[in-house]
C-alpha cells in the first residue's frame, strides 16, 4: 500500500507540530511489522516520500490536490485541512463520494480567525463540495457548529457506529479522535476519546468500498515516547490490511 506524507500547518487552535507529523509517522513504519493479526494478513506500507506544502488556504488545497493518484490510497497530515485537497483529488476518480471522519472536534465553522480555509473549518468546506459527510467520535463542539449541522451531516458524539453503504468513501481519521492517554501527541487532545480496540471493532463490523482515507493532526514535539507516531503507523497498517490487503 503506498502512501504519502503532506507536511502542511495553517492557523491552530491550540499547540502546534502537525507539520511534523509525516515525519514521526513514517519513521514509526519502519518499526512496523506487517502482518495484521485481526485481519490475518499482511500489507507492505510504502512510504512515497513527504511533500512539503509551502502555501497557506486555498493555495494549499490545490496543490494537495494535484498530489492525488488513484494508485495511492493513503496519506499522511499534517493538519486537518489537508483532508480537502484530498478530497477534491479523489473525486476527480469517483462521481459519488461519502466522507467519513473520526475527529473529536465537528471542524464545521464558517471561519476561523478571519479565514475559511483551514483545520477548523474544514468539515463545512468538504459539505459543501460533496454533500454528504458523517463525523463520528465528536465531543467538543460549539453550539454555531451544531446548528449549522441539523439536517446536513451525519453527526455522532462520543463513539463510532459501525458503517454500511455502497457509496465509495474517503475517510479521514483525526488522531485526536482517540483518547490522550493513547494519543497524547496531538495540538488539542479532548478527554473521553475512543480507544484503539473501539476502533478497531469499528473496522470488523463496517462494510464498505474505502477509496482513500488519511491520519492527520499527529504532533511529534508533543509526543511521549512515539507512542501516537507509533498509533498512527498502526492505523495504516489495520486500514491497509482490511481495504488493500
Amino acid at each position: 500500500m503506498r502512501v504519502i506524507g503532506i507536511s502542511y500547518e495553517g492557523l491552530t487552535a491550540g499547540r502546534g507540530g502537525a507539520r511534523e507529523g509525516p515525519y514521526g509517522v513514517f519513521d514509526a513504519i519502519r518499526y512496523l511489522e506487517p502482518y495484521s493479526v485481526l485481519f490475518e494478513r499482511s500489507v507492505t506500507i510504502e512510504p512515497q516520500g513527504i511533500v512539503e506544502v509551502e502555501g497557506m488556504g486555498e493555495v494549499a488545497a490545490l496543490e494537495i490536490e494535484e498530489l492525488v493518484s488513484e494508485d495511492v490510497p493513503a496519506y499522511v497530515g499534517g493538519d486537518h485541512f489537508v483532508t480537502l485537497g484530498l478530497v477534491r483529488g479523489f473525486r476527480k476518480y469517483w462521481d459519488r463520494l461519502r466522507v467519513v471522519v473520526l475527529d473529536a472536534h465537528l471542524d464545521a465553522r464558517d471561519e476561523f480567525k478571519g479565514d475559511k480555509n483551514n483545520h477548523a473549518t474544514v468539515v463545512r468546506r468538504i459539505y459543501e463540495e460533496v454533500g454528504d459527510v458523517t463525523v463520528m467520535g465528536v465531543r467538543n463542539v460549539s453550539g454555531e457548529e451544531l446548528a449549522w449541522a441539523r439536517g446536513k451531516i451525519r453527526v455522532i458524539p462520543y463513539t463510532l457506529k459501525p458503517l454500511f453503504t455502497d457509496t465509495p468513501v474517503y475517510l479521514s481519521i483525526d488522531i485526536d479522535v482517540f483518547d490522550p492517554s493513547e494519543a497524547p501527541g496531538t495540538g488539542t487532545p479532548e478527554p473521553g476519546g475512543i480507544s484503539f480496540r473501539t476502533f478497531l471493532k469499528w473496522l470488523r463490523e463496517s462494510s464498505f468500498p474505502l477509496v482513500g482515507f488519511d491520519v492527520v493532526e499527529v504532533s511529534p514535539p508533543l509526543d511521549h515516547n512515539g507512542i501516537t507516531q507509533a498509533l498512527a503507523a498502526t492505523i495504516l497498517r489495520e486500514v491497509g490490511a482490511r481495504f488493500f490487503g
